[in-house]
C-alpha cells in the first residue's frame, strides 16, 4: 500500500453490526451490543455502527441496508456480532452484501442467573450462521477467531486482533511493488510468477536496471543532494565524504522518485553484481534507510521476500528486514548457548539492508564477499555501502512466501535475536527459533529459498489469520516436539 514515508501500516476502518432472531428478544442483542461497544471504547477501538433499525439485523432488508451503510462509510471490514441465536439466512445475506472481510463472533451467556430468562443460544446460532455462509461459498471471506464465543471484554479483544489482521490484508491487497532489473544468474531461486503474486492482490511494476541508471543520472544532473548526505551521516558512522556520498544520495533520490511516481509500496534491487558495476556502490545502506521509513527494499530482485517484508511490516506496524537463513552457530560462540539445542540456533545475515536503529553500533563498510569477486586486487570502492554490526536482541517473526503455480505457500516461525556478538562480518544476528532444526529439514528444504523476512515482534498469530483471508492455503509452521512432519523418519527420533 502506498503510505506516507515514516508510516508502516495502513489505517483501518472497521464496522460492527449485530443480529437478532425473531423468536429471541431484540433487546437482548441490543444490551449485549451496547456492552461490547463500551468495552471497545475503553480499549480505544473506533467502530462504525449503522444507523437506524438495521444496526440489529433481523431481516434481509436490514442486512442489505447495514452493508450499504458500511460500504458508504468505506469500512475495510466488518464484525458481525450474534447477540442471540441470530437469523442464519439474514446473517449470510449481510456477508454476501458487504464487499469485504467479516469477522463472526457470538455472545456467550453472562451468568447462571440469566440462563432461564435471557439465554441467547448464540453458540448454537453460530453453527447455523457459519453453515449458511459456507453454503453460499462465502466462508473464504470470513474470519472466525479461535474462541468465537465472547463476553463484552473478550469480544473487544477479538476485535482488536481483527484490526491487526485487516491491516495486513488491506496493505497487501493494495500493494504495488517495483522490481528493478533481472534476477541475478546466481540466485535462481529468487524468482516469481505474476499469477501467484496477483493471487494476493499485489500489483507489479517491472522496470529495467537501465531505468534505474537513467533516474540516477537525472538525480545527479539536478543536484541538490546536500540534505540527503547530511541525513545519511546521522544514521551511521563511516559514510565517506565527497563523490562516493553523492553516489549513494543519487541512488536514494532515484528510488524515492520511482516510489512517488509509481505509488510503490516497496521495491527490489538487482544487486549482485551488475548493479554495483552500473551504479558504483552497494545499495544496502540506502535500502536500510528506506526500510527505516516504511519502504522496504529486497535484494536480488526477490519479489517474494518483498511481499513477505510488507506482510511483516503491516502486522508489526514497524520496520522490517530481509535476511538470509545463513549459517549454523558453533557452540563455542558463547557459553550461554549451551542451554539451547544447537539445531535451533541460526545465524541470520545480510549485507546491511536492516534499519540501523535495529542494530548495535552500525557502521558503513564494504561487502566482503563481493570484494573477492569484483575488486580482488584493489582497495574497496564499488563494493562499499553495506551496513555492518550486530542486530540487537529482539523478539522476531520469520516468514516467507513462495509461488506454487498460480497460488502462494507460506511459512511462519517465531523466536528471538540473542544479545550476542556474532563474531563475523555483515549485518548479522544470532537467532534462537524453537524447533528450527526439524522445521528447516522437513518444511523449508525444497519448498522455500534462502531469504526470509523478519519482523521485530511476535506477530505470527496475526499473520496466520491474515494468510487465510488472503487465500494462502498452504501455511507451514513448526511442529511441537512430539508431532512428526509428513515424511519424517520417526525411528531416527
Amino acid at each position: 500500500m502506498y503510505l506516507p514515508l515514516g508510516t508502516f501500516a495502513p489505517k483501518v476502518n472497521l464496522g460492527l453490526v449485530s443480529a437478532s432472531r425473531n423468536c429471541f428478544p431484540r433487546s437482548l442483542s441490543e444490551k449485549r451490543t451496547k456492552e461490547l461497544l463500551a468495552q471497545c471504547r475503553a480499549a480505544k477501538l473506533s467502530l462504525f455502527v449503522p444507523k437506524g433499525e438495521c444496526r440489529i439485523v433481523e431481516s434481509k432488508e436490514h442486512a442489505r441496508e447495514a452493508a450499504a451503510q458500511m460500504i458508504a462509510a468505506k469500512c475495510d471490514a466488518a464484525v458481525l456480532f450474534l447477540g442471540n441465536f441470530s437469523p442464519e439466512i439474514e446473517d449470510a445475506a449481510f456477508v454476501k452484501a458487504f464487499d469485504g472481510n467479516v469477522m463472526m463472533i457470538a455472545a456467550a451467556e453472562e451468568s447462571a442467573a440469566t440462563l432461564c430468562g435471557d439465554r441467547g443460544d448464540a453458540l448454537c446460532g453460530l453453527l447455523s450462521a457459519a453453515m449458511s455462509v459456507s453454503k453460499r461459498g462465502l466462508l473464504g471471506r470470513v474470519h472466525i477467531p479461535e474462541n468465537p464465543l465472547v463476553t463484552a471484554k473478550t469480544g473487544a479483544q477479538a476485535i482488536a486482533r481483527f484490526f491487526d489482521i485487516v491491516r495486513v490484508v488491506k496493505g497487501i491487497r493494495g500493494a504495488t511493488i517495483g522490481l528493478f532489473g533481472p534476477r541475478p544468474r546466481d540466485f535462481e531461486t529468487c524468482n516469481y510468477n505474476l499469477a501467484s503474486v496477483a493471487s494476493l492482490g499485489v500489483e507489479v511494476e517491472e522496470l529495467g536496471l537501465f531505468d534505474l541508471e537513467n533516474e540516477v543520472k537525472e538525480a545527479r544532473r539536478k543536484g541538490n543532494l546536500r540534505k540527503i548526505i547530511d541525513s545519511m551521516k546521522q544514521d551511521v558512522p563511516g559514510v565517506p565524504k565527497g563523490e562516493f556520498a553523492e553516489r549513494l544520495a543519487c541512488y536514494e533520490k532515484a528510488i524515492l522518485a520511482f516510489r512517488s511516481r509509481l505509488k510503490l509500496s516497496g521495491a527490489t534491487t538487482q544487486c549482485w553484481a551488475e548493479q554495483e558495476f552500473a551504479l558504483k556502490h552497494v545499495p544496502c545502506f540506502i535500502n536500510a534507510r528506506m526500510a527505516a521509513r516504511g519502504f522496504p527494499i529486497a535484494c536480488e530482485n526477490d519479489a517474494h521476500s518483498l511481499i513477505a517484508e510488507l506482510m511483516g511490516q503491516y502486522a508489526s506496524d514497524a520496520s522490517v528486514t530481509v535476511l538470509d537463513l545463513n549459517h549454523s552457530i558453533p557452540q563455542d560462540l558463547h557459553s550461554s548457548l549451551k542451554k539451547y539445542p544447537a539445531e535451533d540456533l541460526v545465524g541470520l545475515f545480510h549485507c546491511g539492508n536492516t534499519d540501523p536503529r535495529r542494530m548495535k553500533k552500525p557502521a558503513m563498510k564494504h561487502q566482503v564477499i563481493m570484494k573477492r569477486l569484483m575488486e580482488p586486487e584493489t582497495a574497496p570502492d564499488i563494493t562499499r555501502g553495506t551496513v555492518e554490526g550486530q542486530i540487537a536482541a529482539s523478539p522476531i517473526t520469520v516468514l516467507q512466501v513462495h509461488g506454487v503455480g498460480d497460488k502462494m505457500r507460506a511459512y511462519l516461525c517465531e523466536g528471538e535475536f540473542l544479545d550476542l556478538d556474532p563474531k563475523t562480518f555483515g549485518c548479522t544476528g544470532t537467532a534462537h527459533i524453537p524447533g528450527f532444526g526439524r522445521f528447516y529439514r522437513h518444511a523449508l528444504l525444497g519448498r522455500f529459498h534462502h531469504h526470509a523476512a523478519v519482523a521485530f515482534a511476535h506477530v505470527g498469530a496475526t499473520l496466520f489469520d491474515a494468510f487465510k483471508l488472503l487465500g494462502i492455503e498452504e501455511v507451514h509452521t513448526p511442529n511441537a516436539a512430539g508431532i512428526p512432519y509428513p515424511g519424517e523418519n520417526v525411528f531416527r527420533r
